[in-house]
């Protein structure tokens, strides 16, 4: 999550940074950016006289773009609905998609899908990402990861993520694996109603492989193509959860914006250290197909620009899709609510995952 800080005197963050260092003006927003390729630490600077950036009117920071929709599991609640019969997105797709992100100033690219390391073309795209002076990272089912690419991720990639899927015995042996190749991993876990008791546990009692991970990213489950029964409903367990992440020594503990309302709701954090949905504000996603959304969660609608015809920096500019999700997020319902500040009325996409007094009437 970045940093909006003002009190930092800009020597004390760069020396914090260290390694390789990019620093990026966006005059039509008026703030600059601060990014290290190499320690991954990124802050926002708003300019003298001007309040914190809504958005970034000069283009994305952030790129998530599924290069594939194949995936072995094709796990029911995959709002993707990832399988094995999905497909690849081509490599002059790619090019094109990168060549765009370096003209618009983006600084990372996350590969997803599916399942972004079964491309065929994989260490390929690492490649061309980085040698554009953009950070690529990924996330992976765990299939797949074989020496090579594992040796271009380390050689390319800022970090990599596992998606956590049972059953759980063999993360031991994937995480021992890349941790031999001194990758920093992160391990997502979807929160829903089938893993928040497990989670609960492993932060009060961590499994040994825990010791592998760079940090536990927590995703709150989003009910797109899947039923809204996986929803975690129960107000106790979700209080429980928070003061157990809290409480946790073990490792550390990050959150997608979707977390935000719950965080807000039951734990004691910093403001500062909070980072509200970046959806059509920071970041885009874009899918296989070349469609360019707001979000990922948004590829079930018609909320997209096309790639093929448009370029990036015009989409994100003057597409409808994004000034209108712009809008929505300045317009939520929850301005009254002590909270906004923090987290901007939470997801206006799919508001019943907001994890805050909105859906949970004991609150």
């Amino acid at each position: 999550m970045p940093l909006l800080l003002k009190e930092i005197p800009l020597l004390l963050m760069l020396q914090k940074m260290r390694g390789d260092i990019i620093i990026n003006e966006h005059p039509k927003s008026h703030y600059k950016t601060l990014f290290s390729r190499d320690t991954g630490f990124f802050a926002r600077i708003e300019n003298d006289g001007y309040p914190e950036p809504f958005w970034s009117e000069d283009g994305p920071e952030l790129l998530d773009v599924a290069i594939t929709n194949y995936c072995e599991h094709g796990c029911t609640f995959c709002y993707r609905q990832s399988n094995r019969d999905g497909k690849h997105m081509s490599i002059d797709d790619i090019c094109t998609i990168v060549e765009q992100a370096k003209n618009a100033g983006v600084l990372q690219i996350a590969l997803g899908g599916g399942n972004p390391n079964q491309h065929p073309q994989f260490v390929e795209i690492l490649k061309l990402i980085r040698e554009a002076g953009i950070v690529p990272s990924y996330t992976s089912n765990g299939e797949g990861l074989t020496d090579e690419i594992l040796i271009a991720t380390k050689k390319y990639c800022g970090a990599m993520a596992l998606s956590l899927y049972p059953p759980f015995d063999a993360y031991e042996r994937i995480t021992n694996k890349i941790k031999e190749y001194k990758i920093r991993l992160n391990l997502h876990v979807i929160l829903k109603k089938d893993t928040i008791g497990l989670l609960t546990e492993w932060l009060q009692n961590p499994p040994c492989w825990f010791r592998n991970l760079n940090a536990l990213i927590v995703l709150n489950y989003k009910p797109i193509a899947s039923s809204t029964s996986f929803m975690v409903t129960d107000s106790d367990k979700l209080k429980a959860f928070y003061l157990a992440v809290s409480n946790c020594k073990c490792v550390k503990v990050g959150f997608d914006s979707c977390c935000v309302p719950g965080i807000v709701t039951w734990m004691d954090v910093n403001p500062t250290l909070i980072e509200s949905c970046e959806s059509a504000r920071f970041s885009a996603f874009i899918s296989e197909d070349m469609k360019m959304y707001p979000c990922s969660f948004m590829t079930n609608t018609d909320l997209w620009g096309d790639l093929r015809t448009t370029s990036l920096l015009n989409i994100w500019q003057n597409s409808p899709a994004f000034k209108n999700h712009r809008t929505k997020i300045l317009n939520s319902k929850c301005g009254s609510c002590k909270h906004y500040h923090i987290c901007n009325g939470g997801c206006v996409f799919i508001p019943e995952i907001n994890q805050c007094k909105n859906n949970y009437n004991d609150l």
